[in-house]
């Protein structure tokens, strides 16, 4: 077995292409990698470098190598994180969502059927919740669409628009809805842990001044001392979360309306079932 170290020397040195730029990239010295080449060649027991004064370049067999360098490395860090994972999976439930609304819903349906196991949650894009539960990051994910994926399963969840809530004596305040052109342009303050809706708000209103906040509670504060319009949605708005003061419509544009999917593993599709069963009678409830 060579050793995963000499391995991604040996690698560095395939991509850099001189001792002296992998030595500077792995910080190591120059003697030490050429030392580290020579025992990498000793393993294979085959003739990896040509040799010219005190440079050395890969042959052809040295470039094959590094490449099966490269993917046993890979291969590798894939079993760990994996092995990882699956040990996390056994104490820890890992929820990602495209949206924060879903995963507040959800929360005490999971508390109510997972008691004393640790409940996470993450907020990200898209494109990336289905591959991690699959990767084993997450055990749970919820959706905008329901891929096509025979690894997993998938059920209706809840339905949001987004709405935006504007001072009483705003010019829009009068009309019954808006669309993204009449916001376009306006300032509005924004919570930056609204997952796609604030990717999708960036793309809709770029002539806006969307002023992003991290905290929650630096939200609220603004929102309760200023006037300026905030996003909402109805969701929000029957659950008492309405802003003070404010005026609250909706946005017509076909964007501003998203269907939530709850996904799972087939392989884990027993273990989460009772969950589902109560995500089906909320879909079928339309609430």
């Amino acid at each position: 077995m060579i050793e995963n170290g000499l391995l991604e020397q040996f690698v560095a040195f395939a991509k850099c292409g001189t001792l002296l730029k992998a030595a500077e990239t792995l910080h190591i010295t120059q003697p030490s990698l050429s030392r580290s080449m020579k025992r990498i060649e000793e393993a294979f027991g085959v003739p990896l470098f040509h040799r010219e004064n005190s440079k050395i370049l890969l042959n052809e067999t040295g470039r094959v190598a590094a490449e099966y360098a490269e993917r046993a490395l890979t291969a590798n860090r894939e079993m760990i994180d994996r092995v990882v994972s699956f040990d996390r999976s056994l104490h820890t439930i890992v929820v990602g969502s495209c949206a924060p609304l879903p995963i507040r819903e959800l929360m005490p349906m999971l508390q109510e059927h997972f008691a004393g196991m640790a409940l996470t949650t993450e907020i990200t894009g898209d494109e990336k919740l289905a591959e991690r539960l699959k990767g084993g990051q997450y055990q749970l994910v919820i959706l905008r669409e329901c891929p096509e994926d025979a690894l997993l399963v998938c059920q209706r969840y809840l339905e949001e628009r987004l709405y935006i809530s504007l001072p009483q004596g705003h010019p829009l305040a009068q009309k019954k809805e808006v669309s993204f052109r009449d916001l376009d342009g306006i300032s509005i303050l924004t919570s930056g842990s609204s997952g796609f809706w604030l990717s999708l708000c960036k793309d809709k209103l770029r002539s806006s001044n969307l002023l992003i906040q991290s905290s929650a509670d630096d939200m609220s504060e603004l929102v309760d001392a200023s006037t300026l319009p905030v996003f909402n949605s109805d969701r929000m708005l029957e659950r008492g979360y309405g802003a003070p003061g404010r005026v609250s419509l909706p946005i017509s544009d076909p964007e501003a309306h998203a269907i939530y999917y709850l996904a799972c593993l087939a392989s884990e599709q027993r273990r989460f079932e009772p969950v589902f069963s109560m995500v089906r009678a909320t879909a079928l409830r339309g609430r």
